[in-house]
């Protein structure tokens, strides 16, 4: 049975695979059509790339609360950090568009 936690741990992993592999060896276009299948069974029809957006601004959101003069970019844990922050506020608008 298909249920929206499951779904929401399928978008998670989706997302947290992606960002093991190297930035310059993504398909986010991939990776985002598979999350956008998942979400097309809630009604939600989006285009990857819009979601791929929606992705950004909620990493975007991570960066906006930290001055930047505090960002390490090159830490590998402050990067972690803005990944898991933008996943989780990511699975949020995920679950206000279905409810």
């Amino acid at each position: 049975m298909i249920t929206l936690r499951g779904d929401l741990d399928s978008i998670t992993f989706i997302l947290e695979e992606t960002f093991k592999v190297p930035a310059f060896k993504r398909n986010y276009d991939v990776e985002f059509g598979k999350i956008a299948e998942i979400l097309y069974r809630y009604g939600i029809s989006e285009n990857p790339r819009n979601l791929r957006f929606r992705f950004i601004l909620c990493m975007q959101e991570f960066f906006d609360g930290i001055p930047q003069d505090q960002w390490r970019v090159k830490d590998p844990e402050f990067v972690k950090q803005s990944e898991d922050f933008a996943i989780a506020k990511f699975r949020e608008w995920v679950v206000e568009q279905v409810t």
